[in-house]
């Protein structure tokens, strides 16, 4: 846990998280770019099963989605991990930025 007991470190600590929001940026455009990508394939695959497979139409559906459970869950995982990472900074930010208005104001 960081010291925020005062302006100065408070600041410092934003800027902290400043940097690692900017270092991460790419990384998360990226996953993001990956993840959708891969989630057009994973339609376009579920389509072509959907359309071969033979049965009810929920039988069908069943067996398209079988057939792509997988596909993408590698870049979905990337991009959640980031996603997740970053909605983390921004949140502490916020909290910094809380706390900077707050000890301003005492």
């Amino acid at each position: 846990m960081s010291d925020l007991s005062s302006p100065a470190l408070v600041m410092a600590r934003l800027r902290d998280i400043e940097n690692d929001l900017a270092q991460r940026q790419n990384d998360y455009e990226q996953a993001a770019l990956d993840w959708f990508r891969a989630k057009r394939d994973q339609e376009k695959a579920w389509a072509e099963a959907f359309i071969s497979a033979e049965g009810t139409v929920a039988e069908r559906k069943a067996i398209a989605d079988f057939a792509t459970a997988e596909v993408g869950k590698e870049e979905e995982a990337a991009y959640e991990a980031v996603k997740a990472v970053v909605r983390t900074l921004d949140t502490r930010a916020s909290i910094g930025q809380s706390i900077l208005r707050a000890q301003a104001r005492g």
